[in-house]
């Protein structure tokens, strides 16, 4: 049966969440349902005029006197809009987006987790605990299991509404050939190269990928990506007497990503968490061999139920082992191979697009509401909006 829709997050940029719940939309609206996505606010402009995108507080930054009126600006919409059911994708979408829901009296109220929650700050941490085991959020879907984990010191009526839906990526591989894409960016053909995509914030951990390439000779590393530390980042790279072999690409369109993995000899993640990672899903579609932190979040993503890996996954602490690892991927030809090929098969196993749709969509269609009581025994009943 078609549903209304209503997907929230909390800002527009092209980050992971925002890219998974444009796909997530997109797809829920291709299997018949009715569907839009509400940005809290604006930090860039990049979905303006794609269907069914709104921005309900056209400004780059909140302020604590907007928060009020972004409440009842949204509580007013979805009392107008009616929709079967919401669903939240970071904090702020979860904390506010779905209390306004739940005080319009919406029935599914879905909180999608894409990151752990220690990670959150404080008063969104206590908000979040609060929402989950008062019933404001119906449910709670957690992009991965090490995200689900992270809760575990949460009251039982929190972890009694949890589940797992991992990522899955709308995947087109570049229409160029290695040398064309190499071109694009005025990478030599022969030189070995590595690539990394995502924004230039401390999650991402970026000194420590500039750090280990510029004491890993005869190869180059680009990054695209644009963020608050990329200057820092640029300063290192020229205080280490590596600017000619780092690349700092800025932000770029998704396409031109793209290009930039088919011009790749290997992908490198030094994050300090994840939630779940759609630029190593992408890296794996295109059968890259991958150099990872060694975190729950990408070993969950980059091992198998055997405990085999796809990558190389190395301890953030362990600078002599990401060199080592750099090293591996410039002089070990069939170790490369082997990686991306495992990569690549395993991907296309375990995070297809479908799944992830119908994870969601499952969540939406389910035909009760699982409530917890303060003991965290669950119970089915029928999830409504407080009395007005």
């Amino acid at each position: 049966m078609a549903k209304k829709i209503i997907g929230m997050v909390s800002f527009m940029n092209s980050a992971g969440a925002q890219e998974a719940i444009m796909r997530l939309m997109r797809q829920l609206r291709a299997r018949g349902h009715e569907t839009e996505t509400w940005f809290l606010y604006e930090k860039s402009d990049c979905y303006r005029g794609q269907p069914g995108v709104q921005v309900i507080l056209p400004k780059r930054r909140l302020a604590a006197m907007d928060l009020p009126v972004l409440f009842s600006r949204l509580r007013k919409m979805l009392r107008e809009r009616r929709p079967d059911a919401v669903i939240g994708f970071l904090p702020l979408a979860n904390v506010l987006g779905l209390a306004a829901a739940w005080t319009a009296g919406i029935g599914v109220r879905i909180a999608s987790q894409r990151s752990p929650g220690p990670t959150f700050n404080p008063a969104m941490q206590a908000l979040d605990r609060l929402m989950g085991t008062q019933g404001v959020y119906s449910e709670i879907v957690c992009v991965s299991q090490a995200v689900r984990e992270s809760f575990a010191t949460y009251p039982a009526a929190y972890r009694a509404r949890l589940s797992v839906v991992n990522n899955g990526i709308e995947w087109e591989p570049s229409a160029l050939d290695k040398p064309a894409a190499r071109a694009g960016f005025d990478i030599p053909p022969d030189m070995p190269l590595l690539v990394a995509s995502g924004r230039f914030v401390p999650q991402k951990n970026y000194d420590l990928m500039v750090r280990v390439a510029a004491t890993a000779p005869n190869m180059r590393l680009a990054i695209a990506g644009d963020g608050p530390l990329r200057p820092a980042a640029q300063a290192l790279a020229r205080d280490m007497g590596a600017e000619d072999r780092i690349h700092f690409l800025g932000g770029l369109p998704h396409r031109r990503v793209i290009d930039l993995l088919r011009a790749a000899d290997g992908f490198v993640q030094s994050s300090l968490f994840e939630g779940q990672s759609n630029s190593t899903l992408e890296a794996m579609h295109e059968g890259l061999p991958i150099i990872s932190s060694d975190i729950p979040m990408q070993r969950e993503t980059l091992c198998d139920e055997d405990g085999a890996a796809a990558a190389l996954l190395v301890p953030l602490d362990d600078f002599d082992g990401w060199r080592s690892a750099f090293l591996s991927l410039r002089d070990e030809p069939e170790l490369a191979a082997q990686l991306g090929a495992r990569a690549k098969e395993m991907v296309s196993r375990r995070f297809a697009l479908s799944r992830m749709i119908d994870g969601f969509e499952e969540a939406i269609l389910r035909p009760r509401l699982l409530q917890a009581d303060r003991a965290g025994k669950p119970y089915a009943v029928e999830q409504v909006g407080p009395t007005r």
